[in-house]
């Protein structure tokens, strides 16, 4: 029976089944494991679940020893799915140091910048 060496925080090396295993696998259009994959067991010393990368390397010693595996399509792109960051503004320039330094004079001088704020957003 295949036997699966691994490494547990608390625990050091033990040996697992590959039922005791399971390998998600990020994977690209292309189908290659991409970063992301892991493989995460329970320890059987101690029950700590543990995580831990899978390179493409490991990945392929894990599929080849029979642990089961998850498929995951590699996700789209973080910043394609968020909005525009506060200081990107899509129209309107950059904020600099001397607008941060000038608005923190401001504020630390003016008690009354809020009020006036206000007014000029008409609430």
């Amino acid at each position: 029976m295949t036997r699966i060496r691994a490494t547990c925080p608390s625990c050091g090396e033990i040996e697992l089944r590959p039922a005791d295993v399971v390998l998600r696998r990020v994977v690209d259009a292309l189908g290659d494991v991409t970063d992301g994959s892991c493989y995460r067991f329970s320890c059987p010393d101690c029950a700590e679940l543990v995580e831990k990368p899978a390179d493409e390397r490991i990945a392929s010693l894990l599929t080849t020893g029979g642990v089961p595996i998850e498929d995951v399509e590699e996700a789209v792109a973080e910043a394609d799915t968020r909005p525009a960051h506060p200081e990107d503004p899509p129209a309107g320039p950059r904020l600099t140091p001397d607008d941060l330094l000038d608005m923190h004079l401001l504020l630390q001088d003016d008690p009354t910048w809020f009020d006036r704020l206000l007014a000029t957003t008409g609430r």
